[in-house]
């Protein structure tokens, strides 16, 4: 463990940008521009770079336990460490399904060997099947904070159900909208129609009303879905959203070669669609980003064809993309963009994430000036299913640290 003295940085810190200098002692941050600093400080001078505290992500698939040939516990950590993300929240559709408090605590102790923090969502049925409730008793015992059965949509006949026992328990509910009823045939927008995104919406936010659950919303992607969320929000429900980079940069009519690397769930919608996304980013009715890492190891990288598996490889790529295809832009503040990757997802998973004395030092450093190109074998994540392959990007961490610990240094 080092300690620092980081000069001359732009901070993020309490919502604002500000040039200054942090003092890093025995893990911790020790102040601001001290007037003394200690002789084994190692001095580190930072000048035109970034300083944040360390991102979360609250929606990634490390496919650790059973689908090892995509990702393991350790490769995604080091996707999530070159990334910038300090902490992350792995979702529950492994094999076997984190369903039990058993399973549970047994992923969480082989998540604290690894050098990033990693927090713990349930599924919600037992077994993902949809048919009755997973122990959620014994999963918020073991320290899971919310639940859901991402990839599959929870039921009309067990949603209300487990809203209700999330609801006494202090469990968050999040799920995957996607209505099956009216689908057509087809992997993008013309299998995954928007509606089958905000019907199901609608449905949950009225059981929410009921029940008072608090609700976060996955991978918003339509415009009715965002004026739905924004209603809920308006009549003070407890309702979150996050939104993935890509939804917000891409759309039904920018996708290219390999298609399988376009292929998600819920699909690319249209324009208007993602530039109400960015908008709803901007004004907060969105409140956080989340990249929705979806890595299938090399199997996507062979021309697409039916029956390629849904995703996006996208932990190491998140900020670039954003900072360069939004804040360049002129599409939305670096200030708004860095509460998506921090403060936001702090708040709904009840963490602390704020650059103060006292608190460990997790954080993350950001070149915004040299630009790089996303290459294919450029991963440290084991998928290389990315939209984003060839695209010159700026604003790329360069040096993450969790506790005082380096866990990824380009700097």
């Amino acid at each position: 463990m080092s300690n620092w003295y980081l000069r001359n940085a732009l901070l993020y810190r309490g919502q604002e940008l500000w040039k200054g200098d942090v003092l890093i002692l025995e893990g911790r941050v020790e102040g601001f521009s001290p007037s003394y600093v200690p002789k084994d400080v190692v001095e580190v001078d930072l000048a035109g770079l970034l300083l944040s505290p360390g991102f979360i992500d609250l929606h990634t698939h490390l496919r650790d336990p059973g689908q090892t040939q995509k990702e393991t516990m350790s490769t995604a950590a080091a996707a999530a460490a070159r990334g910038g993300f300090t902490t992350v929240t792995a979702m529950p559709n492994t094999d076997p399904p984190v369903d039990t408090g058993e399973r549970a605590a047994a992923l969480q102790k082989k998540a604290e060997q690894l050098p990033i923090r990693i927090g713990l969502a349930g599924a919600a049925s037992a077994d993902r099947k949809g048919r009755r409730p997973a122990a959620l008793s014994e999963l918020r015992a073991a320290g899971v904070w919310m639940v859901t059965d991402d990839g599959d949509p929870i039921p009309d006949d067990l949603i209300a159900e487990i809203m209700k026992q999330s609801s006494a328990l202090g469990l968050v509910v999040a799920n995957h909208l996607e209505l099956k009823t009216g689908a057509a045939a087809g992997y993008f927008g013309d299998g995954i129609p928007a509606a089958s995104e905000w019907n199901m919406l609608a449905r949950d936010l009225q059981l929410v009303r009921e029940t008072r659950c608090r609700y976060h919303v996955q991978h918003v992607s339509s415009r009715r879905s965002l004026e739905l969320i924004a209603e809920a929000k308006e009549e003070g429900l407890p309702v979150t959203c996050e939104v993935t980079p890509h939804h917000l940069v891409l759309d039904s009519g920018k996708l290219g070669e390999p298609l399988g690397h376009f292929q998600m769930k819920p699909p690319l919608r249209s324009s208007a669609d993602r530039e109400a996304l960015v908008a709803g980013l901007a004004e907060g009715v969105i409140d956080c980003i989340a990249t929705d890492h979806a890595p299938h190891g090399r199997e996507k990288d062979g021309p697409w064809h039916r029956g390629m598996p849904f995703g996006v490889t996208g932990l190491e790529t998140a900020f670039p993309v954003l900072y360069s295809c939004l804040v360049q832009e002129g599409k939305i503040s670096l200030e708004r963009l860095l509460e998506a990757f921090t403060v936001k997802p702090a708040d709904i998973a009840g963490l602390f994430c704020a650059l103060e004395p006292g608190m460990p030092a997790d954080f993350t450093v950001i070149d915004c000036a040299s630009p790089r190109v996303v290459e294919k074998h450029g991963f440290a994540s084991l998928g290389t299913n990315n939209p984003f392959i060839g695209w010159d990007l700026q604003g790329w961490p360069v040096w993450t640290v969790v506790e005082g610990e380096e866990v990824f240094d380009a700097y």
